[in-house]
């Protein structure tokens, strides 16, 4: 397993309408490996990974590059700085983080906390995010000369490799980003008897911007959203209430708040993770949403799903995964890609 690369991805900052570092990266790894790319006008990557095989069905996975993250609204007289969120943030994480702001130069910064001493002890509730003001300890005169209005900011935690785990910021989608990069490298492509296109979106945590836009290009039959998903298990936390949990292999979703998947594919999928003894574990929830809800609907449709590595704290300054799960769902995924001429709708 590549750690270089899984860390690259996820200290390389990329928030919504900002991906272009990341895109950068993708190109470098892949780009050699496929037959064709394209960059659509939105910023999404969308590659060709072999010959077109007539008749053949045609399979597409994404992955999204932008994380959650925030981007510089004003400047304050004093230097201070108010952001605004790209993505689901909770505003609780939010108060006293150490954040990155991606100006002219990097500049580390807080979001200003009250000391406890003196602050209000009756007062209750979360800041809003936009409220909050983030302090650099600059000056003003220097900080409107780095800083402007616009610029991305992400949290401040840099990836962490070891004891075969990961804990970092971004693992939503940057771990299904690796994901796809690697089962691009690991497909034996004379073995594929389908047409093989991958995509790595943009805006997908601004109502799945970018994969709308797809499908027209792809007119995928199947299609698979790449993801780190919501785990929740941690002590006290009823069994039904868990969902993916952490050492179980890749999810297959069945539904989330907008997708009910293909439960044919998924019979499948679930058939390639039997006989080739990988965990996997299958999750029905109602909230949350991914590119496969796109990818479903827009275009002619398709027959859609999505494979998650299960994390903690998801849109978090600190996310965790472990590798076992990271390199089960590559092996799951490039399974299914090498057999889906074999699936069978019965």
């Amino acid at each position: 397993m590549n750690h270089n690369l899984i860390k690259e991805l996820c200290d390389t900052p990329g928030v919504p309408g900002c991906e272009d570092a990341i895109s950068s990266i993708v190109l470098r790894e892949i780009e050699d490996l496929c037959v064709a790319y394209l960059k659509d006008p939105m910023g999404n990557l969308i590659f060709q990974v072999n010959d077109t095989i007539p008749e053949a069905p045609t399979i597409l996975i994404d992955a999204h590059m932008d994380e959650v993250g925030f981007i510089v609204s004003h400047i304050e007289d004093n230097g201070m700085l108010r952001v605004i969120p790209l993505g689901g943030i909770d505003p609780k994480l939010f108060y006293g983080q150490r954040l990155t702001i991606w100006g002219k130069e990097k500049v580390e910064s807080t979001v200003a906390a009250i000391p406890p001493h003196i602050s209000d002890k009756n007062s209750s509730g979360s800041i809003p995010v936009d409220d909050c003001l983030i302090d650099t300890g600059i000056s003003p005169n220097k900080i409107k000369k780095i800083i402007s209005i616009g610029d991305q900011v992400t949290f401040s935690t840099e990836c962490v490799i070891d004891n075969q785990r990961i804990l970092s910021k971004s693992l939503d989608d940057r771990i299904g980003l690796y994901v796809m990069l690697e089962t691009i490298k690991k497909v034996n492509v004379k073995r594929l008897k389908c047409n093989f296109f991958a995509s790595a979106s943009v805006q997908e945590e601004m109502g799945l911007r970018g994969a709308r836009i797809i499908n027209s290009q792809v007119n995928p039959d199947f299609s698979i959203a790449l993801e780190g998903t919501v785990s929740n298990d941690l002590p006290g936390i009823p069994l039904h209430k868990k969902l993916a949990q952490l050492g179980n292999g890749p999810e297959i979703r069945i539904s989330d708040k907008y997708l009910i998947a293909d439960r044919g594919f998924n019979e499948y999928i679930q058939k390639i993770a039997k006989n080739k003894k990988i965990n996997c574990q299958l999750t029905a929830k109602n909230a949350g949403g991914t590119n496969s809800t796109a990818f479903q609907v827009t275009g002619k449709g398709s027959k859609a799903t999505v494979l998650s590595v299960p994390v903690r704290y998801l849109h978090s300054p600190s996310s965790v995964c472990l590798l076992k799960d990271v390199d089960s769902t590559i092996k799951l995924l490039t399974s299914s890609i090498l057999d889906i001429h074999k699936f069978k709708n019965d």
